[in-house]
């Protein structure tokens, strides 16, 4: 975090000081360690965002100007979305530009009325910089989360003494591992009992009370009228935020789904619609939704002329309904079915809208190249008979789903339909099974998942597309649990809307309603 970063910054310039009487060679050296401290802990978003804020903090302070600190903090917000534009969307970045305005705003007010009652400066920092912080950041907290524990503020002063030492001797020790181990293991073990105590002062605050927020609008309304209330006399400047950040949201929703899309789970309610970008206005579509119309639309915003490959996994309604919207105007090549065709029904419409000769059963073991795009079928078998061997709850229709693994030039992608816990611990063994970067979660997040596939998988991001306030109460909260604890980035048709994925990290969403926060 940015106080690591800022720690390992004191102390390198408390001990260049002895070497050096030049401030500026000073703060030079210690930009040099700065940069070799980045490498060593890696370079991530986080970790350069991290280092911003600390440079902002020291120019801040030995320039002896706090006044300084808030068009520094500025110059940084630019450079860094300048850099990387999906920053602006990111919560980690949101939350340390807050943090470090509350720090450089509120925090010297606040800790000159602590001086009035209380003698020591050490303490009165202490308290004063995460009360600030955790002020400007709560908004986001909740916004996020729904949730705004109470023990936050006194468990950061507790802690908060002991993370110089902790990052000081961890510093030393890390740079001393190679050449004096000995030493190194030494430093670690005096660090040891300020560790415990961090990992004490958590276990202790875990069963502090929370306040939960069932509406982030109500929230967020509130947190508009104390900000007339307060800056009443900056009304005009209020308006022209609120109408920038309209803007914004009306922009992005024209813009979305990004001229670097490459996989996109339209919102198709209570169903399935998955999109892969293979350029020049054509696709693979796997499954349309229940809806002819909502799939349309999806497929017309993604500019979509070509369905290059259709795989419809099985022909339950809310995967195959929104068949007629997803061939209106549009060019369908190939069409891929397993080898159970019921419901009958369905089966029968596929061969009234597409020529027969398109369509071809595929099975577990084939493997196609469209463009730069492979494909591997992973499931079903060529028997489908051996559908009802199977165990579990599962029916035969959805566990004789296609699965595919879709590996392009940017992304790996696995989806397999509504497959159970039966199949999808059989494909999980397959040689043909590898890790992937997004993974389009079974049967909407149902309860019935084999999670130890997910280990097997170790996706980034998992895609849930599933119905709003549907009545099947998908997906279960021991299925997002279990992606939770894994560091899954879940995202949710029902939550999100349409969800375009060009990277793990850049995903952008419609939104559900325009006042929601679409965070990447």
């Amino acid at each position: 975090s940015g106080a690591n970063f800022a720690l390992v910054a004191a102390f390198v310039l408390w001990l260049m000081q002895f070497l050096f009487k030049d401030i500026r060679s000073r703060l030079i050296i210690t930009g040099l360690v700065l940069i070799f401290f980045i490498f060593l802990v890696r370079l991530t978003p986080s970790v350069l965002r991290a280092a911003v804020m600390t440079t902002v903090l020291l120019i801040a302070k030995f320039r002896g100007d706090n006044s300084l600190g808030i068009p520094a903090l500025g110059a940084a917000i630019g450079l860094l979305v300048l850099l990387d534009p999906f920053q602006a969307i990111d919560p980690g970045f949101a939350l340390s530009v807050l943090a470090t305005a509350g720090i450089l705003l509120l925090a010297p007010r606040l800790n000159e009325l602590l001086l009035r009652r209380i003698k020591w400066q050490s303490l009165a920092e202490s308290i004063s910089i995460p009360v600030c912080a955790t002020i400007f950041c709560t908004p986001v907290i909740v916004a996020l989360s729904g949730q705004f524990s109470l023990i936050t503020v006194p468990a950061n002063i507790l802690v908060s003494p002991v993370i110089a030492p902790i990052t000081v001797l961890g510093f030393i020790a890390a740079l001393l591992s190679t050449l004096l181990p000995v030493l190194s293991s030494f430093l670690l073990a005096i660090a040891y009992p300020f560790a415990a105590w961090i990992v004490g002062v958590c276990n202790a605050g875990a069963s502090f009370a929370v306040l939960q927020f069932s509406s982030v609008r109500f929230f967020m309304a509130i947190l508009l009228i104390l900000a007339v209330i307060i800056w009443r006399r900056y009304w005009s400047v209020l308006i022209l935020i609120s109408v920038l950040i309209l803007g914004q949201l009306t922009y992005s929703r024209m813009t979305w789904p990004g001229g670097d899309w490459q996989v996109t789970n339209c919102d198709v309610g209570q169903g399935d619609g998955l999109v892969l970008n293979l350029s020049n206005h054509r696709a693979i579509v796997v499954d349309v939704g229940p809806d002819p119309v909502l799939m349309d639309r999806c497929l017309t915003r993604l500019k979509i002329d070509e369905i290059s490959l259709l795989v419809l996994t099985h022909f339950h309604a809310d995967h195959v309904g929104g068949l007629t919207g997803a061939i209106n105007k549009r060019r369908v090549n190939q069409v891929w079915i397993s080898n159970n065709h019921q419901p009958a029904s369905a089966y029968e419409k596929l061969i009234k809208l597409i020529d027969s000769t398109q369509i071809r059963e595929v099975s577990v073991g084939e493997i196609f190249q469209i463009g730069s795009s492979k494909i591997s079928v992973l499931w079903p078998e060529k028997v489908s008979q051996s559908f009802a061997l199977l165990p579990g709850d599962g029916s035969m229709i959805n566990n004789s789903s296609i699965a595919v693994l879709i590996e392009m030039s940017a992304l790996k992608v696995f989806a397999a339909g509504d497959l159970e816990p039966p199949v999808q611990e059989i494909i999980s063994t397959s040689k043909l099974m590898q890790q992937v970067d997004v993974y389009k979660v079974c049967h909407h997040g149902s309860m019935y998942q084999f999670f130890p596939m997910l280990d097997r998988l170790k996706p980034s991001v998992a895609l849930i597309s599933v119905g709003k306030e549907n009545s099947y109460g998908h997906p279960a909260s021991q299925t997002i649990g279990e992606f939770m604890r894994r560091g899954i980035k879940i995202m949710r048709t029902d939550k999100s809307g349409g969800i375009a994925v060009a990277s793990p990290n850049k995903i952008r969403v419609t939104g559900k309603d325009w006042w929601q926060i679409r965070w990447g």
